[in-house]
């Protein structure tokens, strides 16, 4: 799990890397959440506190999708209710992006 600042035009990005080779539990995906946005952000465990913290995210922020097959694989019908949660914070807050890799 990487997170690093890129700078790209004056605007700071901070890309968040999910690598489902190190995510095995819903537990270990909050717990990274919590990590890489603050946890002052995500208070909660549960989808309605992720769906909380993306769309308060005020800076811009990358979340990279790496080994999705092994995160489907992990966590199941839980993954696939986080993606809907990320589709939803994407319309709602245009600070953050989603992408995967293959």
């Amino acid at each position: 799990m990487n997170n690093e600042i890129m700078n790209n035009d004056a605007i700071t990005t901070k890309k968040i890397v999910i690598d489902g080779s190190l995510i095995t539990t819903k537990e270990e995906f909050y717990d990274f959440m919590r990590l890489s946005l603050g946890s002052d952000i995500l208070i909660g465990s549960n989808l309605d506190a992720l769906h909380d913290a993306l769309t308060t995210v005020s800076y811009s922020a990358e979340f990279i999708v790496e080994g999705r097959d092994l995160l489907e694989h992990n966590l199941g019908s839980f993954w696939e209710k986080a993606c809907e949660v990320f589709n939803d914070a994407l319309d709602e807050n245009y600070n953050i992006s989603l992408s995967f890799d293959s």
